[in-house]
């Protein structure tokens, strides 16, 4: 219904409208929180292939394992000390994710010989197996 020279959208197409958007919404949203997840999984096996890649020439060099990542590695990797994993969720090939928070770090496993993320080696990152 018109009154005069008024021109505008009517509450049926407004509600339509507002309940398309509401639906790509929901389609998109998941999508792009699993895409953060598979990001961040990826710096985090990025980091933890070059973290094993100067150990190893540590041992090499030095023929022991570095006893700590940031001091020992700062030779072989730039910005050694700045190095950390994202803060987010990251995908494990079991299928489950783990949480990393902002004050998190890389260390060395046990027997030194890796980095490790969250007691999680390089092997143990990435989608889920089928």
């Amino acid at each position: 219904m018109k009154l005069g020279n008024q021109k505008g959208f009517t509450l049926l197409e407004l509600l339509i409208v507002m309940s398309i958007a509401g639906v790509l919404a929901m389609v998109a949203v998941p999508r792009f929180t699993g895409a953060v997840a598979l990001a961040n999984t990826t710096k985090v096996q990025s980091d933890l292939n070059v973290l094993n890649s100067a150990i190893v020439l540590y041992e090499a060099e030095h023929g022991s394992y570095p006893s700590n990542l940031t001091t020992d590695l700062k030779e072989y990797i730039q910005d050694a000390e700045n190095l950390k994993p994202p803060k987010g969720k990251c995908l494990l090939r079991t299928g489950e994710t783990i949480e990393i928070a902002s004050g998190d770090t890389y260390s060395l496993s046990t027997d030194k010989t890796q980095a490790i993320c969250k007691e999680h080696s390089i092997t143990d990152f990435g989608r889920k197996d089928k």
